[in-house]
């Protein structure tokens, strides 16, 4: 059977992977995969913050041994993992009590008395189509079309508020798998409270000493990524492509501080993997709400405007494009500010009333710039003067001649740019990750 649940935190308070972490702590001996935390569409206006979803598979046990995934009040989660080329031996019928418990937890735990926290639950005995998955990243599905979905499959829902979240709890379950990655979540219910300065900045080196992770430090300025604002129940999270890894990192971390050493779980995740960009192909129409990945030339120079935001334009064979770098990602818009008319970039971005929002840049081909130089006398060899109008006159033979042209060679910019690590959405792939691979192991790590 999966689990799907969706749209239980606000903007504010709570955190959807917690409830999926008391549910696989709960049930830790049927569940039989990570549980699986997935980002849909950044672009729609009700998400809260990050617009995840969470999914669990439960199972009959197939494997003789467990895996550690975390811990709960200081004891170890343990998972029989399926493995990935069997299907689970689902049951022909729903087990109402498994139903009531997790309903119980989610009920406990949400986000209550919020108008736009409308929780949805998901329970099916079959996995819903990939193409579902895809359509929640790119679009905004309409919850009669869900509905439509879990009746056909004789799927179990229950909604409280609108029940808007059955929609991310259906497309978590979707979810292919085709790229993934990891992140440890470390937790203290309410909220995970106030962490010296100090800790922060060792966690988070600790974290960034494996090649495997990213994400988690902004090393330019030192600044730690991990910890979110003091308002939920997660106190760090440490993103990784290796499961083993993160498992060593928070050893390393228990060792230096033991306080770290009781909630923890691993997600599997779609984070960082560039899964909401489409490639604009020759023909495409841009979509509102849609993420890309275009190729161009700058047609308008970057210029900063109220608020900070800095906009230029692009050229997409004959279509302009307005483009924009947020006040948020500071030094980005530094680099961005550099390029000149007739680059040829790749951006990656969503796309709103005319305008990508700026994920991360490439320069593909900078333009040819040509310094204006005073020549040297082409009669004499003597030093010229400007005489205006573009022209110059030999101080010592009165010849005049035009300005002489240089083509410079000097780097403007780095070749491929991104936002600092705490500025980046979280599907989108950081350029360390380009050519990593997003391996798929033989079980579901």
């Amino acid at each position: 059977m999966w689990i799907g649940i969706d749209d239980t935190d606000s903007r504010n308070a709570g955190c959807t992977t917690y409830i999926a972490f008391r549910i696989v702590s709960t049930f830790a001996d049927r569940v039989i995969s990570l549980p699986r935390l997935v980002r849909l569409n950044p672009n729609l206006k009700y998400k809260t913050r990050g617009n995840g979803a969470l999914s669990i598979r439960i199972g009959n046990r197939t494997e003789e041994t467990k895996t550690v995934i975390g811990k709960f009040d200081g004891k170890k989660i343990s998972l029989y993992l399926q493995n990935n080329e069997m299907e689970p031996d689902f049951p022909k019928t729903y087990d109402n009590s498994m139903i009531e418990q997790v309903v119980g937890i989610v009920e406990e735990y949400y986000e209550k008395n919020q108008t736009n926290t409308n929780p949805g639950i998901v329970f099916s005995n079959k996995k819903f189509d990939t193409d579902i998955y895809r359509n929640a990243l790119e679009r905004d599905i309409p919850m009669d079309y869900i509905e439509e979905i879990l009746k056909k499959t004789d799927s179990i829902y229950r909604k409280i508020g609108s029940g808007r979240g059955i929609i991310g709890a259906v497309s978590s379950i979707a979810w292919d798998r085709n790229r993934t990655t990891y992140e440890l979540l470390n937790y203290k219910y309410p909220r995970g409270g106030y962490v010296d300065d100090m800790v922060k900045t060792t966690i988070g080196k600790i974290a960034e000493s494996y090649d495997s992770t990213f994400n988690n430090m902004e090393t330019k300025e030192g600044k730690v990524c991990l910890f979110p604002k003091d308002r939920t129940p997660v106190i760090y999270g440490i993103r990784g492509l290796v499961f083993d890894d993160l498992i060593q990192i928070q050893e390393e971390i228990n060792s230096r501080f033991p306080d770290f050493d009781r909630n923890y779980m691993i997600f599997a995740t779609n984070q960082g993997t560039d899964d909401h960009i489409l490639r604009l192909e020759s023909g495409m129409e841009l979509r509102e709400l849609s993420s890309y990945e275009i190729t161009g030339y700058v047609n308008e120079l970057p210029q900063r405007k109220e608020g900070g935001h800095l906009f230029f334009g692009i050229k997409y064979g004959v279509t302009d494009i307005k483009a924009v770098a947020f006040e948020p990602s500071k030094g980005f818009r530094d680099e961005l500010e550099k390029l000149e008319i007739g680059d040829r970039v790749r951006l990656f971005g969503s796309y709103a009333k005319g305008t990508i929002k700026i994920e991360k840049l490439e320069l593909i081909h900078p333009s040819i710039i040509y310094e204006r130089r005073t020549p040297l006398c082409s009669r004499c060899g003597s030093r010229t003067s400007n005489i205006g109008s573009l022209k110059y006159r030999c101080i010592k033979c009165g010849n005049v001649m035009d300005p002489e042209y240089v083509k410079t060679n000097y780097k403007r910019m780095t070749m491929k740019l991104e936002p600092p690590a705490y500025a980046r959405r979280h599907l989108s792939m950081p350029w360390k990750l380009e050519n990593a691979s997003f391996r798929s192991n033989e079980y579901e790590f």
